[in-house]
């Protein structure tokens, strides 16, 4: 029976946290970090300010644990990708549209997280800040290694570098999440992604057009 109690109390506190977190990030996304306030949150959360300060000291932590938690969540998402099946001829495709609708399923859960990540860390915490470029790092060397290792297989082209290429790939993720995402009420992720691989992997001739690498 004490067991029992701890456990319930462990889950009650770690639901009160996830609320808290909850609340804090569609405050922010809503009115910006600088202009929303801990009784904001606290209202949002629907809990006393004392249950704010046993979990957080600041307005700044509870910012930077929603910082934290999205940053572990991209790092499971690079491991994910990571222990995908080796890719061939075969799925490449398959490969990359499971790999795109992880991350854009990932982005549409977490449109307010998201905002804010990007819009305000850089000017809020140097720290969460570092932390999220360190992730975008990683995320870009990931890319970069797939698209050579796929130059290698002749899966893809060689008159991209993978830098440059990992340029194009993100960047077109980055408008995708930053306006389509955002603005959209009910995006069709499968569709979506079937789009984004298909430009990817044809560009935007016809198919019967030949490249200049077949000509």
């Amino acid at each position: 029976m004490p067991q029992r109690r701890t456990d319930r109390a462990l889950r009650a506190r770690d639901q009160r946290r996830k609320a808290l977190l909850k609340a804090a990030t569609r405050v922010f996304a809503r009115k910006g970090y600088w202009s929303a306030s801990i009784s904001d949150i606290i209202r949002a959360a629907g809990v006393a300010r004392g249950t704010f300060y046993i979990y957080f000291r600041s307005k700044q932590d509870i910012f930077a644990a929603i910082v934290n938690d999205f940053r572990e969540e991209e790092k499971s998402l690079i491991r994910a990708d990571e222990q995908d099946p080796p890719v061939t001829r075969e799925n490449l495709r398959a490969r990359t549209r499971t790999s795109l609708l992880r991350w854009l399923e990932f982005y549409f859960r977490n449109l307010d997280a998201a905002k804010i990540v990007v819009r305000d860390a850089n000017m809020i915490d140097p720290s969460a800040a570092r932390k999220r470029d360190a992730i975008r790092r990683a995320v870009e060397s990931a890319v970069v290694r797939n698209f050579a290792h796929r130059q290698k297989l002749g899966l893809y082209g060689r008159s991209v570098s993978p830098e440059l290429a990992s340029h194009f790939m993100l960047g077109m993720f980055d408008e995708i999440a930053a306006t389509l995402l955002q603005h959209a009420r009910r995006p069709d992720l499968g569709t979506l992604a079937d789009q984004y691989v298909d430009f990817l992997l044809h560009g935007m001739l016809p198919r019967s057009v030949p490249t200049r690498a077949e000509t």
